[in-house]
C-alpha cells in the first residue's frame, strides 16, 4: 500500500516524499518496479515539481538514485550481503542460497594462459606456469553482486564447459568431482579500492567508485599451491563479519 503525505505535518513534503520513496527501495524484489519521473511522482503525490526535485537531489547526495541525463533517474539497489569468517573455499552461492537470497553465475572469460607474475609469486609456481583463468560476475536477483577472477593450477587437459560452471555456481566442486582436488585452505588480504574500468563495467558502476577488494590465495588439503583469486564487491551491498576473541 502506497503511503500517504501528511500535509498537516511541520515535515516539509520533499522530506516526506524522500522518506517514502527510500521506504520503498528498501524491498529489492520491488525497486525494479518504482517509477522515479518528476512527473509521475508529481501525480502520484499530487505536488509541484520543486518538492519532487529536491527529494531526488537528496537521494542522489546520499547515493540513493543515480541520475542520467536524458535517461532518467534509477534507484540504486541494496542488497546488504554479509558473509561469515568461516566459509569454505568458493561457498558462496550456497550461502547466499542458504539467506534466501537466489544468486547467478555469467561467465566472463575462461582460458589457459600463463599466470601474472603477482599470482606465480603468490603461490611460489615459475614464472610461465600456466593457469586456467576464469572470470565471472555473480548476480543476487539480478543485481551485480561480485566481480572474480581467479587462476588455477589445474592439468592442461581440464577445461570446463562455460554452460556447466554456470549452472553449477562454482568451479571448485567440479574441480573435486573430475581432478580429486579439494581447496581447503587460504590466506586472504581485503582492502578497500575504487573500481577500474573492467570492475565498473561489470559491476554496473562508474569508474573509480568505492569497491571492497579480497584477494585469496588457496592451497589444496595437503598444502600444495592450488589457485589465487580476486574479487571485487559493490562496497554498498556487501560486507565480511568477522568475530574477535582469544
Amino acid at each position: 500500500m502506497n503511503r500517504l503525505l501528511d500535509r498537516s505535518s511541520s515535515v516539509p513534503l520533499y522530506s516526506q516524499i524522500k522518506e517514502i520513496l527510500i521506504h520503498e527501495m528498501r524491498d529489492i524484489d520491488k525497486v525494479s518496479e518504482l517509477v522515479l519521473t518528476e512527473n509521475t511522482l508529481m501525480k502520484r503525490f499530487q505536488v509541484s515539481r520543486a518538492p519532487i526535485r529536491q527529494a531526488l537531489k537528496e537521494m542522489e547526495d546520499e547515493g540513493y538514485v543515480v541520475r542520467h541525463r536524458a535517461k532518467g533517474t534509477f534507484p540504486v539497489r541494496r542488497l546488504n550481503v554479509s558473509l561469515p569468517p568461516a566459509m569454505e573455499l568458493g561457498g558462496i552461492s550456497k550461502y547466499l542460497a542458504e539467506q534466501g537470497l537466489k544468486s547467478n553465475s555469467r561467465i566472463v572469460g575462461l582460458e589457459r594462459v600463463e599466470a601474472p607474475e603477482e599470482v606465480t609469486e603468490a603461490l611460489g609456481l615459475g614464472k610461465s606456469a600456466k593457469m586456467l583463468h576464469l572470470k565471472r560476475v555473480i548476480f543476487v536477483k539480478g543485481t551485480p553482486l561480485a566481480w572474480v577472477s581467479s587462476y588455477l593450477y589445474t592439468p592442461p587437459d581440464f577445461f570446463p564447459e562455460i554452460e556447466e560452471l554456470e549452472r553449477l555456481g562454482s568451479v571448485f566442486g567440479l574441480i573435486e568431482r573430475k581432478l580429486g582436488l579439494k581447496f581447503t585452505k587460504g590466506t586472504q588480504n581485503i582492502w578497500a579500492s575504487g573500481a577500474n574500468e573492467e570492475e565498473a563495467e561489470a559491476l554496473e558502476l562508474s569508474v573509480g567508485t568505492p569497491v571492497l577488494v579480497a584477494e585469496t590465495t588457496m592451497y589444496t588439503d595437503d598444502g600444495q599451491p592450488g589457485g589465487w583469486r580476486r574479487a571485487v564487491h559493490r562496497a554498498e551491498d556487501f560486507k565480511y563479519s568477522f568475530g574477535l576473541g582469544g
